[in-house]
């Protein structure tokens, strides 16, 4: 470890700050969503998601903090994508269908930032 990461780890006056143990969490997201507008044009071909899912691998200290980071990770990505919610036409619930423990090396690797909708 290199003088400036351990150095980190202290206060200036000396005291060592405490870390908490940080581990890799899967969480499989369930959005759903509830339009404030109606779908464009008529073609019946073409609808609105009622919601979707998806996963996230983040790095947090339980699986609480887990669903939250992977709720922020979901909402700012889908709306980065889509502009829904930042337009205001859609509402955004979501729900951590199961949140479970996974291998460090998985928070590493690129994540999936895919939704599949329904």
């Amino acid at each position: 470890m290199s003088w400036t990461k351990l150095q980190g780890l202290f206060t200036p006056s000396g005291r060592r700050i405490r870390m908490g143990r940080m581990r890799c969490f899967w969480v499989l997201v369930h959005g759903q969503l509830q339009w404030s507008v109606p779908m464009a044009g008529s073609d019946s071909d073409v609808s609105q998601p009622e919601g979707f899912y998806c996963h996230r691998f983040v790095l947090a200290s339980d699986p609480s903090i887990a669903a939250q980071k992977a709720f922020a990770s979901v909402s700012a990505n889908l709306d980065r994508q889509t502009g829904w919610l930042r337009n205001g036409v859609a509402k955004l619930d979501l729900e951590a269908e199961e949140v479970v423990q996974s291998a460090l090396i998985q928070a590493f690797r690129p994540d999936n930032r895919g939704h599949t909708f329904y």
